[in-house]
């Protein structure tokens, strides 16, 4: 029987919904959470060709000021138990995931996490059996933020030749 091996991954990701228009998204992996959830303000359900959809605002893009609009179709409203216990019912839609270069379709729950750290949790479900997840690490896969490298010049140094007298 031949060993699969897993991708690994930090606790904390960068993630693009393609469908979406979202691209690279912090996101905290939650293996306590089963499912994953997006933060999403003024919620409105609208059909359209007989097809419900969500419409929901995003946070705008740094240095903007005007939130962002997406939409996705309106699959129903799943039942969740947040860590302090309340349960909350919450609706959710099935888009793309994009992580570690691969993409995944997955059921996210829409939620207002204006006051919590993470505007996008990725739970257990979300994740299936490919990854393990690294705590004490951070940005472990192939879509690691833009790092900008300074780039170092070398001074090139002359010698003097000193005349013996």
């Amino acid at each position: 029987m031949a060993v699969k091996i897993k991708n690994e991954l930090g606790w904390q990701e960068l993630v693009d919904l393609p469908e979406l228009k979202i691209k690279k998204i912090k996101a905290k992996i939650d293996t306590g959470a089963n499912l994953a959830t997006l933060h999403a303000r003024k919620l409105r359900i609208r059909r359209k060709d007989g097809i419900k959809y969500i419409y929901f605002d995003i946070p705008p893009l740094p240095g903007k000021k005007k939130n962002r609009v997406r939409k996705g179709e309106f699959l129903g409203y799943k039942r969740i138990k947040s860590s302090d216990g309340v349960i909350e019912k919450r609706p959710y839609i099935k888009t793309i995931m994009k992580l570690d270069g691969i993409n995944k379709k997955i059921e996210i729950t829409l939620t207002d996490r204006t006051n919590m750290e993470f505007h996008m949790l990725i739970g257990r479900k979300a994740l299936g059996k490919r990854w393990l997840v690294d705590p004490s690490k951070s940005f472990k896969s192939t879509q690691k933020k833009k790092v900008t490298k300074k780039k170092v010049t070398k001074k090139k140094v002359t010698k003097k030749k000193v005349k013996k007298t």
